[in-house]
């Protein structure tokens, strides 16, 4: 018998002896296989279940107590590295507002019905009869939802001082996504429709994400992430009498680069002005 097989044997029969002292409760980390336990580990403080999670609740400023504000366009690029958990895993109510070249309308007139989304961007779909009402409805498979090309995203956001609490702040307004898609024309973007942020803030309370290797137990919501700002993005337009973004009044990377930076040092000289002595 080999030394190995003579230790396994040994160790068996420790095992067996002091299996009965052994307490195994039901909260514990290990499981009786020494494994992790499965349940325990989905459902750790910092990983918790979200269905009962509601977005913390933001403080609604005055207006006649923000002296300055400054309206901000960034595009979030799901290929960056940081964004990565935007994006994986590819898993797959909210009503969404066209998107138009110049601005943003968030009223029952730009409303975008699902079925102008299924046929202007070609999205398979069948329809077929509710099975309460027997309306018709428009059903669309998991695996046709073309949620792996949509890799960008525009967000509109709002940065402001609030002379009553002395505060810098920014908050996000929007998101549209974008599709990325290759055509005749070589890789094409079309943006989809905008979805104002606080309608969406619900469910990204309740949908968790793994944001590192090095700790699987650190699982915050989607919704964290973007208050907290925990994303890659860069500016493509800043409000402007011509509403103009920064490709249409530059004409080469490196000009597109010095305003996007002038844009971020506005930003930047503002806050540090408000504290100079």
């Amino acid at each position: 018998m080999s030394n190995l097989v003579k230790l396994l044997c040994v160790g068996f029969a420790a095992f067996s002896t002091s299996a009965v002292f052994a307490q195994f409760e039901e909260n514990s980390f290990f499981d009786e296989s020494g494994d992790v336990s499965v349940e325990v580990a989905s459902n750790m403080p910092t990983s918790g279940p979200k269905e009962n999670l509601e977005p913390i609740e933001l403080v609604n400023p005055r207006a006649d107590d923000i002296f300055w504000q400054k309206v901000v366009y960034r595009t979030i690029d799901l290929r960056e590295k940081m964004n990565y958990p935007l994006y994986y895993p590819e898993e797959d109510k909210i009503k969404a507002y066209e998107y138009l070249d110049t601005r943003e309308i968030f009223t029952k007139e730009h409303e975008l019905p699902f079925s102008e989304i299924i046929n202007k961007f070609d999205i398979y779909a069948t329809k077929k009869a509710d099975s309460l009402t027997n309306d018709s409805i428009i059903v669309v498979e998991e695996s046709d939802v073309p949620n792996l090309f949509v890799l960008k995203y525009y967000v509109k956001e709002v940065w402001y001082f609030d002379k009553i609490t002395s505060t810098f702040n920014a908050r996000i307004i929007a998101f549209c996504p974008i599709m990325v898609k290759d055509g005749e024309l070589g890789v094409q973007k079309y943006p989809l429709f905008w979805v104002p942020f606080e309608t969406l803030r619900p469910f990204l309370a309740q949908q968790e994400i793994l944001i590192t290797d090095k700790n699987n137990g650190a699982r915050p919501s989607l919704d964290d992430i973007f208050m907290k700002r925990r994303f890659s993005s860069y500016i493509y337009k800043e409000s402007n009498i011509y509403n103009r973004n920064v490709l249409e009044y530059n004409t080469s990377s490196e000009e597109v680069r010095k305003e996007q930076q002038k844009v971020k040092t506005l930003l930047l000289n503002f806050e540090n002005d408000l504290w100079e002595y």
